[in-house]
């Protein structure tokens, strides 16, 4: 960790802070951002982890919990997060510090309408979290549902009723009248005439509401071009940028709740070497964490020291055609069987020289093997696999590939 930081507690806030301050703490060369932050003004609002602008919540017992709970989570973070220059890597590690989800409130004064439970503004909050939520590393929780302006990308909007032909929102109601003796049927204004209702068709005076006429609905006309309808337009005025949009044309987006996916917890103990692992091809997604860590050692020792290493990788081929014939709990007996059963022969037939780390995953299982080739390895797992397979009742056909550090790094 950086030395400046190791001297802070919290960050706490004694008077107002103008955005710009707020930027450059979330944006400090220390690791500002994993502090938790203490608010005596009381303007900070959710973004900050403690109002103690009440005395009554001043409470130095609560201050301490706080701060302990903070320090503890910062210490099981990576290196690589302590103080990480990109917004994704900063939001990740300070949802993880923090120990609640990025949770948004609403907030009229931001342009994205809300504010989240951290320094960061709700803007970028937004793009870097729809990323995250694509790369799996956050998983959301629906909020609200946004109108986004075509123009700036601001959601403040005047939404208003408008004129179907020219858009104006200058609008006013008036009452559609049937004249029962002729069937005509036509806005009030064309009926009224000073005090008296004068049918425009046949020219009778309507006098009895009930008996002459009625009201059968409403009409919207428009003071701005003259034209009159039963319906209206729903259009958006940016109060941002002024831009006009259609109802049927603006852009929105979804606000969530973000929380850590599983795969954001082993990144954020395992560092940067994690993504660039897994990422190296849909089979390595699938690496259990434990086996994450060792295997970044034996790369480490590889490029390091040159130090072979391989690794196998079980794929079960019948795993669709044994659950549908004799169901799901058949089919992982016989997986575990098989793994079990090929670790041990595995051993045997390397007659336990080379250190070995099992490790099963969620659609395929894996065994490393250190101080080994991968030519070596694939000899030793064909003549464990066949060994292991003879024994299954069902056929639940492993296909075995093996890995070098090439294939990895």
């Amino acid at each position: 960790m950086h030395p400046g930081i190791e001297k802070c507690d919290a960050l706490v806030i004694e008077e107002p802070m103008t955005p710009q301050c707020i930027e450059k703490l979330w944006n400090s060369q220390i690791g500002l951002h994993l502090l938790p932050v203490i608010d005596l003004t009381g303007t900070l609002g959710n973004r900050a982890d403690l109002d103690a602008s009440n005395t009554l919540k001043a409470d130095p017992v609560e201050y301490g919990k706080l701060i302990d709970s903070f320090n503890f989570r910062r210490s099981q973070l990576h290196p690589d997060f302590q103080n990480p220059q990109n917004d994704d890597d900063k939001i990740l590690a300070r949802i993880f510090v923090s120990g609640v989800s990025l949770t948004p409130s609403y907030q009229p004064d931001s342009r994205s309408t809300v504010s989240f439970n951290t320094l960061l503004d709700s803007e970028t909050v937004l793009h870097e979290c729809e990323k995250m939520m694509t790369a799996e590393l956050l998983a959301g929780s629906f909020f609200d549902r946004r109108h986004i302006c075509n123009g700036c990308s601001a959601s403040q909007f005047n939404v208003r009723e408008e004129c179907p032909e020219c858009r104006s929102p200058n609008l006013r109601e008036s009452f559609y009248l049937h004249h029962f003796k002729c069937a005509y049927l036509g806005p009030e204004d064309d009926f009224r005439q000073g005090e008296y209702l004068i049918c425009p068709k046949c020219r009778m005076e309507m006098s009895h509401f009930g008996s002459d006429y009625d009201k059968p609905g409403t009409i919207l006309i428009c003071n701005s071009c003259g034209k009159s309808s039963s319906e209206t337009e729903v259009g958006f005025l940016c109060l941002n940028c002024d831009t006009h949009i259609d109802g049927d044309s603006v852009k929105t987006g979804d606000i969530f709740k973000y929380s850590l996916t599983e795969k954001a917890v082993h990144y954020l103990h395992a560092g940067h070497a994690f993504l660039e692992l897994t990422q190296q091809s849909p089979i390595f997604a699938g690496l259990p964490f434990e086996l994450i860590v060792v295997l970044n050692k034996e790369l480490k020792k590889w490029k390091n020291e040159e130090s072979e290493f391989a690794l196998l990788c079980i794929k079960y081929e019948n795993e669709y055609l044994v659950e549908q014939e004799h169901g799901n709990r058949q089919f992982f007996h016989s997986r575990n069987q098989f793994f079990q059963s090929l670790s041990h022969s595995l051993k045997k037939v390397m007659k336990g020289e080379y250190p070995v780390t099992a490790a099963k995953g969620r659609l395929e299982d894996f065994i490393l093997v250190s101080h080994i080739n991968q030519k070596d390895l694939y000899t030793f797992s064909e003549e464990a696999g066949q060994k292991a397979a003879s024994s299954l009742r069902l056929d639940v056909e492993p296909i075995l590939q093996v890995f070098g550090p090439e294939d990895l790094s």
